[in-house]
């Protein structure tokens, strides 16, 4: 009886004391779970005096902190936690994002390994972000076309969403209590409120004030917004952002997109909803085009390739939208992208997938016939390891805005202001002879004082080149010949696109071209060929010897075109056959424009000249090296037809007798091998003679 009066004595004393502390973490998980992450951190704090190893506390005060951007706050309670090994599941890929957030790639690639290892689930996730955090480190010490500010009018609340207001001014939403009414409290109620500020001359903001409407109460929670053409029109995002937590999807957003027309004294008028908003999903980031017929936005609903996808819709008509249409693979992934701009040829974005530097990246897509067909990272000065999104620009006056939380600003998030020092250079490297693309070729900038890269499986390659780059890259594949690509951006300030041509190993035939008149090598030709099964083209220029080579791949033909100021062109078709013949291209002549000497009647190859007079002409011949292939009694060319794709065909009268040679070669050793050539063709009677020069006929 005594005994079992102390159990129950011991049982009542421990319900007594337990149950504040039970009831503590239900109200912390709450204040978690409805996204009240300041409520959550001090209720657990409190939790955890009494609880001390209460571990799935531990990791959700730790989890709260991430999503307050208090990383270092969240990197010690998850080590915490781990000291004695009760961290799982998911609480470890949420500690290998917090050691991607303070830029500790190799640790968090072992984290994000380790969570790929234990979880079978989740593997790919985790791989995929081990792999983000080699790039994120490759990045390190990178060029970047863009150089950021953070802007004067930033305060220690949330400032965010920057959207154009015709050219001279900005409109952004911010928390601030310096402007406008009290300051937010965390009671998990958000506020914030639309604000107009004037862009200088130097593209800073200045002279900021509340957006004020005669014909709206207030701009509470609105934002971000985008102004369609005229600012006749604006949709914006009516918010429950809660300052101090990131504007991340998974922080308990509840997101939905209006539209309203403006009059002409600037006031907003009626508010309509955009028709595809959800109650189970979000709707949020609109951005007008140029022309204010599509409505770029991002949402959470149930057919994103993951989280939020880019979408878009195109007007019907007055307020009327087509169904939401998703962007495809390029640019969605399984993560989350928001915050998308469209300025008319490019489209803007941030990802949490894409391989980036930590947190959200801005990245750049690019679309082809009507395609998304790539996607870029816009570098590490842009970018951080935290969240970076809101971007804005205006390529005419090179003039940005984003958003971004990274350490160094004046707290939460700030608009920090974006403008280019160089830009975008993208590489495609292609085989010279058929156009294709070649994978994977490494892209040499040791001549840059940089490393050595390589090309994308497609043969793309793109990268930030910075003002004042002046050097060679080299451009390498297995069983193709090294190629050089002289690069100056002392005065880039737009996207450049090259093409990079490689010749594959046993694809090169060597030509001649001379001047017509003089017998003279002729440098300075430009020589383009063309396969007519691909379209690809590749261009080369004569040196100093008159000689040129071209990439002809096998059982081909190509159109190739002889072009030099001061002289005719010309062109050729060329069949290849399926053996590799090096005399295929033979030595052209070119015939000086302001000679009254009319063009040969046999050119090398199937040639079409301007001339209509197939008469040939009397010229004097140059000393070097011919191939005589016959003597006549009379003048004639027309049995030699097979003979002009190895040189110049023509006939020099001695003694009355009509000589039929092939030449002039300027060497010794290139006579014999056209010889050699033409005793191949049948002419076995062909022999070598050195010409001593005169006419020809």
């Amino acid at each position: 009886m005594k005994m079992n009066l102390l159990r129950a004595t011991f049982f009542l004393l421990a319900t007594v004391l337990l149950a504040p502390a039970f009831g503590q973490k239900e109200r912390a998980n709450k204040d978690y779970e409805t996204g009240a992450y300041n409520l959550a951190v001090r209720n657990y704090l409190s939790l955890l005096e009494r609880r001390p190893s209460d571990y799935d506390a531990m990791a959700k005060l730790a989890d709260s902190y991430r999503y307050l951007n208090q990383f270092e706050e969240a990197r010690s309670w998850y080590e915490k936690v781990i000291r004695d090994d009760n961290l799982e599941g998911e609480q470890m890929f949420n500690y290998a994002l917090v050691l991607k957030g303070l830029g500790q790639y190799d640790k968090a690639r072992q984290w994000f390994m380790a969570y790929a290892r234990a979880n079978k689930e989740g593997a790919d996730k985790g791989s995929h972000y081990a792999q983000s955090c080699v790039f994120a480190k490759s990045q390190l010490g990178q060029s970047s076309p863009y150089l950021i500010n953070n802007e004067f009018v930033n305060t220690t609340a949330s400032d965010f969403g920057p959207a154009f207001l015709g050219e001279d001014q900005l409109v952004f939403s911010s928390a601030r209590a310096d402007l406008q009414g009290p300051g937010p409290s965390w009671t998990g109620k958000s506020k914030n409120q639309l604000y107009m500020a004037r862009i200088s001359s130097r593209g800073f903001l200045q002279d900021a004030v509340p957006l004020r409407s005669r014909l709206r109460e207030n701009f509470i929670n609105i934002g971000p917004v985008s102004y369609g053409p005229e600012m006749e029109e604006v949709a914006y995002t009516k918010n429950n952002f809660i300052d101090g937590t990131r504007h991340i999807p998974t922080g308990g957003l509840d997101l939905n997109i209006a539209f309203s027309a403006i009059n002409a004294n600037r006031e907003w008028t009626d508010e309509f909803a955009f028709p595809f908003n959800g109650a189970d999903y979000s709707t949020a980031w609109p951005c007008l085009s140029p022309d204010g017929n599509t409505l770029y936005f991002a949402s959470d609903r149930g057919d994103s390739f993951g989280g939020f996808d880019i979408y878009k819709s195109q007007r019907m008509g007055g307020n009327k939208w087509s169904a939401p249409e998703n962007l495809g693979p390029v640019v969605n992934t399984p993560g989350d992208e928001i915050s998308p701009f469209f300025d008319g040829e490019y489209l803007y974005l941030s990802s949490n997938w894409h391989n980036g530097m930590g947190g959200y990246d801005i990245f750049r897509a690019e679309q082809s016939a009507g395609r998304w067909v790539r996607i870029f990272h816009l570098g590490n000065l842009i970018n951080s390891s935290r969240d970076d999104f809101g971007f804005i620009y205006d390529e005419p006056s090179n003039r940005g805005y984003m958003v971004s939380n990274r350490p160094g600003g004046k707290g939460s998030e700030d608009i920090y202001k974006v403008f280019k020092s160089a830009d975008n250079v993208v590489m495609h490297i292609r085989n010279a002879s058929d156009g294709t693309a070649v994978p994977y070729a490494t892209i040499d900038f040791l001549n840059c004082g940089e490393g050595v890269f390589k090309a994308d499986g497609r043969g793309n390659y793109n990268f930030q080149a910075v003002a004042g780059l002046d050097c060679d890259i080299v451009v390498r594949a297995d069983g193709y010949k090294e190629a050089m690509f002289s690069l100056s951006t002392r005065r880039l300030q737009q996207n450049r696109d090259y093409d990079i041509m490689l010749v594959r190993e046993g694809e090169s035939i060597e030509g001649e071209i001379l001047d017509y008149q003089s017998r003279r090598p002729l440098s300075g030709v430009a020589v383009t060929s063309t396969n007519q099964a691909t379209g690809a083209s590749f261009e080369t220029t004569t040196g100093q010897e008159g000689l040129y080579q071209l990439a002809l791949a096998p059982n081909a033909t190509y159109t190739i075109r002889y072009s030099r100021p001061g002289y005719r062109d010309i062109n050729r078709t060329v069949n290849v056959g399926d053996r590799y013949d090096p005399n295929l291209l033979g030595t052209i002549s070119m015939l000086p424009t302001d000679s009254p000497t009319q063009a040969p009647a046999y050119q090398p190859g199937n040639v079409q000249t301007k001339s209509a007079d197939p008469a040939p002409p009397s010229n004097p011949v140059q000393a070097g090296y011919s191939v005589q292939v016959a003597a006549l009694s009379k003048p004639g060319l027309e049995s030699f037809q097979d003979l002009t794709n190895i040189g110049q065909v023509y006939s020099k009268r001695e003694n009355g007798i009509y000589k039929i040679r092939v030449g002039v070669f300027a060497t010794q050793a290139q006579a014999r091998q056209a010889l050699g050539t033409i005793k191949a063709k049948g002419h076995k009677e062909a022999f070598l003679v050195e010409e001593s020069g005169g006419s020809g006929r």
